[in-house]
C-alpha cells in the first residue's frame, strides 16, 4: 500500500496575518477520502475498504507483501495468470491440471490449485501419473483388491478374484501337503490356490514362492535366489511369473530384466547401466519436482521456482536446460543466454524481477509496440511522428505541431541506429548494413545521412568508407 501524504494548509485567521506551522508527516500517514478528487494529486487513486471511508493510495505492481500495493481494497491479489510446475508433456493430461498464481507465506509465490502427477498410479479410474493411461499396473481380472473394477475387496483369506469376480476358495492353505477341500488337487495343483503366496518348502519361513500355473513359481523377485523347492536355474525377474512385480525399492520386473523406476533418490534400484537419470530405464521420468531425465542426464524443467531442480549448473535461468523457457509463473519473462529478460514490456510489470518494469529495462530496448511507439531511453516514446495522434499518450503532444509538438519527435531515438529530427528520420549507425530509419536504403546507399568519408563495413566485413557513389570501399 503506498498512502498519500500532502502538507496541510494553514488556517488564515480572520483577525491574524500569521501562519502556522505544519509539521512534516510520516509517509505511512493514511489519508482517508470519498473519491479520487479527495486526494489531490496525480496518480493517487481512493482506495476503498470495507466497513471504512476509502484512503489515498498511489497505485504500483502488486506484489506478495500482505498489503493493496494496486489500490483495489484486495491485498495480494496478483493478475491473473495460469501456471504449471510439473514435468513436460504432463500438463492438462489424466488428472493433471494447471494452476493459478497466487501469494503463499513469507512473500513467496504459489501455484494454487495445480495438479501435479502422483508418485504413483491408484486403481480409481482416473490417470493419477499423467501419463496417458488409466489405472496401469491393476488387473481387475485377478486383484483381490479390485476384482471386476476398482476398490472391489475379495476376502483375502478364502476368496480368489477369477475372471473379474470373487469366488469362495475351496483350498484354504496352499502349502500344507493337505487336499483341504477333498476335491482331489492339493496345495498348488488346486486353481484355488492361484497367485497365492507360500512357503517355498517344509522349514522355510518367509513365503516367498507363490502357485502358478498349477505349481510353484518365484514370489519374491528382488532377493538374487532361486526360491523354487525344485531350483530352475532362473532367478528374480527371468522368472515369467515376476513380470510387472517389484524387484526391489524402486525397480519392476519388465522383460525378464529389472528396470528402474525411481529416478530422484540417487540409488542405483534395478543394479544394472547406472543410478537414476544415468540409467536408459528413467528415460522421460521424473527426476523430481522440476526435473526430467532426457538424454542420460537431469534435465531442468520448471524455471520460475528460484531452485536448482536438477542439481547441475544453476538456478532456473543459470542453468542451459531452460534457455528458451519461461522464467515467471505469471509469464512475460524468457530465459536467454543463462539470464531472466523482459518480453513483456507494456503491462506495468517487472516480469524478469530485476527491478525495471517495461521500457525502464534494457531488455525492452527498441521495443516496437506496432502502435506508433517502441521503447528508447528508458520509455515508451512516439516515433510515428506524421498520423497527427497522440501515440503514447503524454498528454495530447502531436506529432511536431507548432507549439504542442511531442518532444520524442522533435529530438528523439527512433531506434537502433536511428534519431528524429523535427519529425524526420535519420540515420545514425552507417556500418551495421541495416536500414535503420527505414527509408529503403541502408549504411553508404544512404547518402544523405551517410556521405562520403563516413565509417562503414565492407560486404567482407572490414572496415570501409563511404565513396560518393554510395559504395563502402
Amino acid at each position: 500500500m503506498k498512502s498519500f501524504s500532502s502538507l496541510l494548509c494553514c488556517l488564515v485567521l480572520a483577525l491574524s496575518a500569521a501562519g502556522c506551522w505544519v509539521p512534516e508527516l510520516p509517509d505511512s500517514t493514511v489519508f482517508s477520502c470519498d473519491s479520487a478528487e479527495d486526494c489531490a494529486a496525480d496518480g493517487v487513486v481512493c482506495a476503498p475498504r470495507t466497513g471504512q471511508r476509502g484512503y489515498c493510495c498511489t497505485p504500483t505492481t502488486e506484489v506478495c507483501n500482505g498489503a493493496d500495493d494496486n489500490c483495489n481494497g484486495q491485498p495480494d491479489d496478483l493478475p491473473e495468470a495460469s501456471c504449471y510446475t510439473g514435468p513436460e508433456g504432463t500438463r492438462d493430461q489424466g488428472s493433471c491440471k494447471a494452476g493459478k498464481v497466487a501469494c503463499g507465506a513469507n512473500g513467496s509465490v504459489v501455484c494454487s490449485g495445480e495438479v501435479v502427477p502422483a508418485a504413483a498410479e491408484t486403481c480409481n479410474g482416473a490417470d493419477d501419473d499423467c501419463d496417458g493411461v488409466t489405472d496401469e499396473g491393476f488387473n481387475l481380472q485377478t486383484d483381490i483388491a479390485n476384482c471386476g473394477r476398482c476398490g472391489n475387496f475379495c476376502n483375502a483369506v478364502t476368496q480368489l478374484c477369477v475372471d473379474g469376480a470373487c469366488k469362495t476358495r475351496g483350498e484354504k492353505v496352499c502349502d500344507d501337503n493337505l487336499d483341504d477341500d477333498g476335491d482331489g488337487p492339493l496345495d498348488c495343483a488346486d486353481s484355488d490356490c492361484d497367485n497365492q503366496t507360500r512357503v517355498c518348502k517344509a522349514g522355510d519361513a518367509a513365503k516367498n514362492c507363490i502357485c502358478v500355473g498349477r505349481t510353484i513359481g518365484e514370489a519374491n523377485c528382488g532377493d538374487g535366489i532361486d526360491n523354487e523347492p525344485t531350483p530352475d536355474g532362473f532367478i528374480d525377474c527371468v522368472e515369467e511369473e515376476c513380470s510387472g512385480k517389484s524387484c526391489g525399492t524402486g525397480c519392476v520386473c519388465s522383460g525378464y530384466v529389472k528396470k528402474e523406476t525411481v529416478c530422484s533418490d540417487g540409488l542405483n534400484n534395478d543394479g544394472n547401466e547406472g543410478t537414476d537419470c544415468a540409467d536408459p530405464d528413467c528415460a522421460g521420468l521424473s527426476c523430481g519436482t522440476g526435473c526430467l531425465c532426457q538424454g542420460g542426464k537431469a534435465v531442468e524443467t520448471v524455471c520460475t521456482d528460484g531452485l536448482n531442480n536438477d542439481g547441475t549448473e544453476g538456478i532456473d535461468c543459470a542453468d542451459s536446460d531452460c534457455n528458451g523457457k519461461e522464467c515467471s509463473v505469471a509469464g512475460g519473462c524468457l530465459c536467454v543466454g543463462g539470464t531472466a529478460t523482459e518480453t513483456q514490456c507494456g503491462d506495468g510489470l517487472d516480469n524478469d524481477g530485476k527491478g525495471d518494469p517495461d521500457c525502464a529495462d534494457a531488455d525492452c530496448n527498441w521495443k516496437d509496440f506496432g502502435d506508433g511507439t517502441i521503447c528508447a531511453g528508458g520509455k515508451r516514446v512516439e516515433v510515428l511522428c506524421s498520423d497527427g495522434k497522440d501515440n503514447d499518450g503524454n498528454s495530447g503532444k502531436l506529432d511536431c505541431a507548432s507549439g504542442n509538438a511531442d518532444p520524442n519527435c522533435v529530438s528523439g531515438l527512433c531506434g537502433a541506429g536511428c534519431s528524429l529530427l523535427n519529425c524526420a528520420k535519420k540515420e545514425t549507425t552507417c556500418n551495421d548494413r541495416t536500414d535503420n530509419d527505414g527509408d529503403g536504403l541502408s549504411d553508404c546507399a544512404d547518402k544523405t545521412d551517410c556521405p562520403a568519408g563516413t565509417a562503414c563495413t565492407r560486404t567482407n566485413g572490414a572496415a570501409g568508407t563511404c565513396q560518393a557513389s554510395g559504395n563502402c570501399n
